[in-house]
């Protein structure tokens, strides 16, 4: 069949297998053109099939020489229905990644659940041996609890008053108002529960609990900050509490894991990139824009398998760590320098909607968004005929 984007409401409703395969394997090579450094040998990564968990994975497969086991939960390709981005990213980091010589194995499956911690832990043991490292990098809209058979959802809202601003939409390229309407503290409470510490929490107290972790051990997960310009949404609104959650989670299993694992527990900032929720955030979007277009021009741009690749050659495992005082690594700290966040503001606030779309940055944002489900990739032809069955048999062994 002929893929072509279809979006609706800024929502991507397939992929296209070929351009998932070029993502991962343009990951992949430039990985390989970065020096490599000494890093975890065994690693869990919980949300690793795209996003910064899929860089993450990339760079210590290629850059450590890590063997690496990843949980994500994905939609297979079914008739007419393309499959998720993900599940295309799994299986071409498996066919690349097998000239590393070296384990990697996916779960597919909802990486909140007992069974699919179970299962991981068992094949810890028979298979992977003990963890040096956990990357909890999941990016989820529901977590089923348990213990009371209630899907809980979350909700991307602002606390006390809307979140006014503006957003790209990608189906007709124009500039669009964005409100996001208050929260109700059950919705608050409910998206620190699903996109929160808590599970990350319960993943390392299971992997302790069942001995599979070695000595040295460390575990990080990833927080956005940003500026003003977002602060009401990703600070104050119902992720800003959620972060806050994963970063009170973290503190307490720093002591835990130092005082057994001589370990810790990290929180990382990362800087601004195109994901799928950017356009779902009032002014996130206009932002990046901007922002790329002003760190492209002062050399500071990095992509996401460079920015990863940094994080854990210089941050995590070398001796360049930059800390706040919280305590969280500011991989970000290019992206806050005043002087970038000065020019970037002053670029939101005075482009015509006309201008911004004459950006490269505008246009970077936009074809990166495209390239995450496999659009917009220019070596490949999107008018051949893919042949979604005949790809699905080549699955990872």
């Amino acid at each position: 069949m002929i893929i072509e984007p279809s979006i609706r409401s800024n929502i991507f409703l397939n992929a296209h297998p070929k351009g998932c395969e070029q993502a991962v394997y343009e990951q992949i090579q430039e990985a390989k053109a970065l020096p490599p450094f000494e890093g975890p040998k065994k690693v869990l990564i919980i949300g690793g099939s795209s996003g910064y968990g899929l860089s993450s994975r990339i760079a210590l497969a290629y850059g450590a020489q890590s063997d690496t086991i990843n949980i994500s939960f994905e939609t297979a390709p079914k008739g007419k229905r393309t499959g998720t981005a993900g599940w295309w990213n799994n299986i071409y980091f498996q066919q690349y990644a097998k000239e590393t010589n070296h384990i990697h194995k996916d779960f597919v499956g909802d990486a909140f659940s007992s069974q699919m911690k179970k299962d991981v832990v068992n094949y810890i043991k028979e298979t992977f041996g003990k963890l040096d490292l956990v990357i909890y990098s999941l990016a989820a809209g529901a977590r089923f609890n348990e213990s009371t058979g209630t899907l809980v959802k979350s909700s991307i809202k602002a606390i006390g008053s809307d979140a006014v601003g503006k957003t790209i939409d990608l189906a007709d390229l124009t500039v669009k108002d964005l409100i996001i309407g208050t929260a109700t503290e059950e919705e608050i409470n409910d998206t620190v529960y699903v996109m929160g510490g808590s599970a990350w929490e319960d993943w390392v107290q299971t992997l302790a609990d069942a001995d599979v972790l070695n000595q040295g051990f460390k575990t990080i997960s990833y927080t956005y900050i940003g500026g003003p310009t977002t602060d009401k949404i990703y600070r104050g609104g119902t992720l800003g509490k959620a972060k806050e959650d994963l970063e009170t989670c973290a503190r307490r299993m720093n002591q835990l894991l130092k005082d057994k694992y001589q370990g810790e527990a990290l929180i990382s900032s990362s800087k601004a990139v195109v994901t799928k929720a950017s356009v779902f955030i009032p002014q996130m979007p206009v932002y990046v824009s901007c922002l790329f277009d002003v760190m492209m021009r002062h050399h500071h741009h990095e992509t996401i398998l460079e920015h990863k690749f940094r994080l854990f050659k210089d941050m995590v495992y070398g001796n360049k760590r930059i800390t706040d005082d919280l305590g969280r690594i500011r991989l970000d700290h290019l992206e806050m320098e005043e002087a970038i966040q000065k020019e970037t503001i002053h670029m939101m606030e005075t482009l015509s909607d006309e201008a911004l779309f004459a950006l490269e940055g505008t246009k970077v944002f936009i074809k990166e968004f495209h390239q995450i489900h496999g659009f917009k990739f220019d070596n490949i032809n999107y008018d051949e005929d893919t042949d979604i069955e005949s790809l699905s048999e080549q699955l990872p062994e």
